[in-house]
């Protein structure tokens, strides 16, 4: 089973497809140089809210990405959970860890939780907002 595989509740509610958006998409998260990939599983004018750090559209999500890997040498996702708002719901939510390495070779890990809204376009699965809840003293305690 990869590190990116979730588990999802027996009851059905969560589609397939959303399941494995983000195995793929935590994939191309944890990829440092995979900004326009990343970028591209967003819809062109999605919100990406990262803790405190907001973005809105993909430029400002590509800008956003690049700020996220200033200090990050290696990144490692390991969603657990993931829920759905009900029956064939484009909503979810999700939790897991995430453990970095960073630039200066420290290392920490913490906790987060995400929401996610789902839209298809052209037959392809794209967030068009994602908010993430997470630690941001995580960076400043590694060691």
């Amino acid at each position: 089973m990869s590190q990116y595989t979730a588990a999802v509740p027996s009851d059905g509610l969560v589609r397939p497809e959303i399941k494995f958006f983000f195995e793929e998409f935590y994939k191309i998260s944890d990829t440092a140089d995979a900004h326009e990939k990343y970028a591209e599983t967003f819809t062109s004018d999605a919100r990406l809210i990262m803790g405190p750090n907001e973005a809105k559209g993909r430029d400002e999500i590509i800008k956003m990405r690049h700020g996220m890997w200033e200090k990050v040498a290696q990144r490692s996702h390991k969603p657990e959970q993931i829920y759905a708002f009900g029956s064939g719901s484009d909503e979810v939510m999700l939790n897991g860890t995430v453990a970095y390495v960073l630039k200066d070779d420290k290392k920490t890990e913490t906790v987060w939780a995400a929401k996610a809204h789902f839209v298809k376009l052209d037959g392809v699965l794209k967030m068009d907002f994602y908010q993430v809840f997470l630690d941001t003293g995580a960076m400043a305690r590694a060691k």
